[in-house]
């Protein structure tokens, strides 16, 4: 079912929020609620009816609630004072007073891998993604995003991730679009971040790769390749160990066989202390290491654009995470098509670990590129058409 009010498009299917044309970011939480309310349009919900669907009847604060009512008006450009949409009752509940035309939906799969014959089906925009969510074994929503078409890559989370940061940050949409072109492309994001901010974060390597195993499974995936930036190569070279007949091939960029290797311990201790206790300073900081060469306003948005994905905990424990995992053991065992991409005055992740996953995979490629930024939609978009021509195969 669709619901269409004022600007916006509200796709349940799809659990999509769309407002002048733009998807919104939104927390699967926030939009059940806007769901909760668009279809009892006219009606007052009252709280406890509001934490009967949301929360499943567990005791929460008023202040969660008025925290997702918040965030639901911004999704929707609705006014707080005005409350041209969601109308607050005073100690009795909210109700929606828009008027919303509700239509008949698409299918849920939020981007289905079966392909038809291109003369059978009408032509679809496979430029924009589409965005959906799955739910993994430990009953956490994962949000993910899929475009393109053509054979599937797969590209676990590297750090924290927002997947629906597309229409406003040109430079992610351009390195995604060359990167895609003839493939089709999922992402989803780390539990804690982006789309997935609303599931605990993971606490292994071994949660990590029975989330990409969750990921594969929910899209029926035979067989794809892998696309692992940074904290993901463990991730890949752990599960293509594991699942040597499904992966087609891996492409590697800016990662590392081992995280206990990227820094000492004091400098782990400083960093993660300094993002705890002021997440400003500390994605600022990040954003050094990460584009040191970006001008000012690149590396202010790429800062802001961390703190939108996680709050400072979640932050923290993944950059935690991304220093614990290790599978430097399995990478001999890697037995697929392999290509290690490199900037080679790289800060976050030092050129050395790119050369060391070369040595250490059986036939692995390395292709080493200028520049020092570890994003790799910064700077040239050498990486992402290295990355598509060997992905392409």
């Amino acid at each position: 079912m669709i619901y269409a009010f004022s600007d916006c498009v509200l796709d349940l299917e799809r659990r999509t929020l769309v407002r002048d044309e733009v998807t919104q970011h939104i927390e699967p939480q926030v939009f059940d609620l806007l769901v909760l309310l668009v279809q009892a349009e006219g009606r007052t919900v009252t709280k406890d009816e509001i934490i009967t669907q949301i929360w499943n009847g567990r005791a929460i604060s008023d202040d969660a609630v008025t925290s997702r009512i918040k965030s639901a008006r911004k999704a929707i450009g609705d006014d707080g004072r005005a409350q041209r949409f969601i109308r607050t009752l005073p100690k009795i509940g909210y109700r929606f007073d828009g008027q919303a035309d509700a239509q008949p939906g698409r299918s849920q799969q939020p981007a289905p891998l079966a392909t038809t014959d291109p003369g059978d089906a009408p032509a679809t925009d496979t430029t924009t993604p589409e965005i959906g969510y799955i739910t993994d074994r430990r009953g956490r929503s994962i949000g993910c995003a899929v475009h393109g078409d053509g054979p599937l890559v797969i590209i676990p989370p590297f750090w924290v991730t927002a997947s629906d940061l597309w229409h406003d940050h040109l430079d992610i949409q351009d390195f995604f679009l060359t990167l895609g072109k003839g493939l089709r492309i999922l992402r989803y994001d780390r539990p804690g971040s982006g789309l997935s901010r609303d599931a605990y974060p993971n606490e292994t390597l071994e949660d990590e790769v029975a989330l990409l195993d969750d990921m594969v499974a929910a899209f029926d995936a035979d067989r794809f390749s892998l696309l692992a930036i940074s904290a993901a190569g463990p991730v890949a070279i752990r599960y293509a160990v594991a699942h040597p007949a499904q992966v087609d091939r891996i492409c590697f960029y800016g990662a590392y066989g081992s995280g206990k290797d990227l820094a000492p311990p004091e400098s782990q201790a400083m960093l993660l202390a300094l993002i705890r206790q002021h997440w400003g300073v500390g994605s600022r900081a990040l954003a050094d290491i990460f584009i040191p060469s970006a001008d000012a306003e690149d590396r202010r948005r790429f800062a802001a654009q961390q703190r939108a994905a996680a709050d400072p905990e979640q932050a923290a424990s993944m950059l935690e995470l991304s220093w614990q995992i290790d599978a430097k053991l399995d990478a001999p065992k890697v037995d697929v098509p392999t290509l290690v991409l490199h900037r080679q005055e790289d800060r976050a992740v030092s050129v050395d670990h790119g050369q060391w996953l070369a040595r250490s995979i059986p036939g692995a490629r390395l292709q080493l590129l200028p520049g020092d930024a570890h994003a790799p939609w910064f700077g040239p978009m050498d990486i992402a058409r290295q990355a598509n021509s060997f992905l392409l195969g």
